[in-house]
Order: C-alpha cells, then sequence, then structure tokens
C-alpha cells in the first residue's frame, strides 16, 4: 500500500505542474496582448487606404456684373493610403480631386507621419512638410482643446476649435471648426487664378493694371475710400496681384479614436490689390462649398465602430479573461499540487494488517 500511496502523490504532483504552468502561460498570454499585441493594432496599418468623396456647390465670377454666379452642383474626391512604412513613420499620400465648372482641381501630397499619434515627423526626400497640422487623424481619446488641421490651398496649419458635442449615425463626435484668411499657395490653384484674371486684364495675373484698381476704389466713401485712392495714385503703372483664401472648415472627430467621421469646408477666393499696408479687396473670384456626402460618413462611422471593438477585444475582455483563466489555473495547480494526509495512510495501513491475522 506505501507503494500506491507515493504513486497517487506523484500523480497529483505532476498534474498540479500542469495546471501550474498552463496558469503560468496564460497570465503571459495576457501580458503580452496588453503590451504587445494591442498596442500594433491601434497602430495605423501598413495597407490603410481610404476614400471620401463630397457633394457641394460652387460660383464663379460673372465678367458682365463682376460678381458671382449661380452657385451649380459640385463634387470632390480625397483618396489617402499609406504608400510606405519604416517602423512607427508611416508615409502618407492624399489626392484630392474637385470637379468644378473650370475644370478638375487636383492636389497632390505626400506627408510622413507617426503611425501612432498621427503627428508629422521627418521624412525621406520629397514628402511635403503639413505644418504641423492634421492630414489624417487626430489621437485618440481626444480632448476638446483647440488644434490645427493642414489646409493644402494655402499650405498651412489652420486652427481649429471645439463648438459642441454631436453623436453622428450613432458614435459620439465632437465638432470642430475654424476660418483662416491667408493667401493661396497650391501652386495649380495660384495658376489657374492668375491665367485667369490676367486673360481678363491684359497682364500675366501676377499684377493688375493701375487704372482697373483705381475705378475699383474711385467711388469709396470716406476717409478709408480717400486713403485707398491716394495709394493707387501713387503706385506705379502695375500694382500687385494677391489672392487671399478665406475658408472655414468643419470636422467632426470620433469622441473615442479621434478619427473624422465627417468633414467640410466652405472656401471663397478673391482677388486683392497689393499696393499699402494691408491688401485691399477688389472682387470676389469663386467660392466652394463641400461636405461629405452619406455615403462616406456611413462607411466612416462603421469602420470606427469595428475599429473600437477590435481595440477593445484586445485590450480589454481578452487579456482579462485569460488573466482569470490563469489564476483559476494556478488555484487549481497549488491545491493538486497538495500532499495527501500522512495520518489517513496510517489508519489504513493497520487496518490492512490487522484483517491479515
Amino acid at each position: 500500500m506505501a507503494k500506491r500511496h507515493t504513486d497517487s502523490s506523484t500523480a497529483r504532483a505532476g498534474r498540479g505542474t500542469a495546471f501550474t504552468i498552463s496558469g503560468l502561460l496564460l497570465v503571459a498570454l495576457a501580458a503580452l496582448t496588453v503590451f504587445v499585441i494591442a498596442p500594433k493594432l491601434t497602430q495605423l496599418p501598413g495597407d490603410f487606404s481610404s476614400t471620401v468623396t463630397y457633394d457641394g456647390e460652387s460660383a464663379q465670377l460673372d465678367p458682365a456684373t463682376l460678381k458671382l454666379d449661380e452657385p451649380t452642383s459640385v463634387d470632390a474626391t480625397r483618396e489617402v493610403e499609406v504608400t510606405e512604412t519604416d517602423g512607427s513613420t508611416a508615409t502618407i499620400r492624399s489626392i484630392s480631386t474637385a470637379n468644378l465648372p473650370t475644370g478638375a482641381s487636383v492636389t497632390d501630397k505626400t506627408f510622413a507621419i507617426n503611425r501612432t499619434d498621427y503627428q508629422q515627423v521627418e521624412g525621406v526626400d520629397g514628402v511635403d512638410d503639413q505644418k504641423g497640422g492634421m492630414v489624417l487623424s487626430h489621437v485618440r481619446h481626444p480632448n476638446k482643446e483647440p488644434f490645427t488641421v493642414y489646409d493644402a490651398t494655402t499650405d498651412a496649419a489652420q486652427k481649429v476649435e471645439f463648438v459642441r458635442e454631436e453623436t453622428i449615425k450613432g458614435r459620439q463626435a465632437y465638432y470642430f471648426e475654424g476660418t483662416s484668411i491667408l493667401p493661396v499657395k497650391a501652386e495649380g490653384t495660384l495658376e489657374t487664378l492668375q491665367a485667369s484674371v490676367g486673360q481678363s486684364m491684359g497682364t500675366d495675373g501676377t499684377v493688375l493694371p493701375n487704372a482697373t484698381v483705381a475705378s475699383f476704389v474711385s467711388l469709396l466713401d470716406g476717409a478709408n475710400g480717400q486713403a485707398l485712392r491716394d495709394a493707387v495714385a501713387q503706385a506705379g503703372p502695375e500694382i500687385p496681384a494677391t489672392y487671399i483664401s478665406t475658408n472655414t472648415t468643419q470636422i467632426w472627430i470620433d469622441a473615442e479614436l479621434g478619427s473624422p467621421l465627417k468633414t467640410g469646408q466652405d472656401q471663397t477666393i478673391s482677388l486683392y490689390a497689393d499696393f499699402g499696408a494691408e491688401p485691399y479687396p477688389l472682387l470676389e473670384l469663386n467660392s466652394l462649398q463641400l461636405m461629405a456626402d452619406d455615403a462616406s460618413v456611413t462607411r466612416l462611422v462603421d469602420t470606427a465602430a469595428s475599429n473600437a471593438s477590435k481595440i477593445t477585444l484586445v485590450q480589454s475582455y481578452v487579456p482579462i479573461g485569460l488573466a482569470v483563466l490563469g489564476v483559476i489555473l494556478l488555484g487549481v495547480g497549488a491545491v493538486a499540487a497538495r500532499p495527501t494526509r500522512t495520518t489517513s495512510t496510517v489508519v489504513e495501513d493497520r487496518e490492512l494488517v490487522g484483517s491479515g491475522r
């Protein structure tokens, strides 16, 4: 009987060791999920791509009335994709195409960003500078502090401020808005504007005839009008032209992930005469209002909901489940490895001896 007792104790100890090892492995796997797998899940994927389409309207200058004509329907598309990754850095290509009454306006930019916080980082040669403005997404769990977005028309960072909380198709969102008034810097847009103005004024569009500018300020009232007429009179035969964008950006970001759920803009580009301390507005050349269409918003919301569920699963439910099961197995292992009481064995041996007499 002593041998059978030894075999039983050895088997219990073996089972206890197996439970303990399994428990330790599950606890280690829980830690691995939290500290290794989850962070990679929240990182911008190397195969990321997204297309957002916009609906809106645009109005152009009517040469006969020198005012904007009636708006017509337009559409636009923004395609964004990761073209390359290097560790925590992703190279992003963004192509925006607006189909306007005057033709297609295309902006093609490439940026380098951090794959976790989406902030600009130094990229390889040929990568554009986004001036610190957001081009893809805000950080996860964003606050309501002002931040900047990149405006390709003016090649500048535009400040947007929190306005209110909203619900976009079931997702909690923070609505931000901001307006900037800056010179047009986008090469293609600027060349198109200069060509159009130059054709109507007999210049290359970078300058305006003095007589034309004088006609715009001739009827202005008050001291301001007189000061402008004096400035024109003192200027040369040609006055530098400046093209100014007044742009209001609207953006709804997911309150959990920071990703944009909806975006829009209201932009007017005007011709200014630059003959003094401050350029003087002469004409509104065009206006453009765009808003992400319903199909794009639905797709962005569905993607955000799916990503949020995956992140919650990997960051919370899976590691908690693994850790709890691991602790249970450790407890079972400890109990299974506990040796049997010696007293019970002695009593059993005495009974066997007595019965054999």
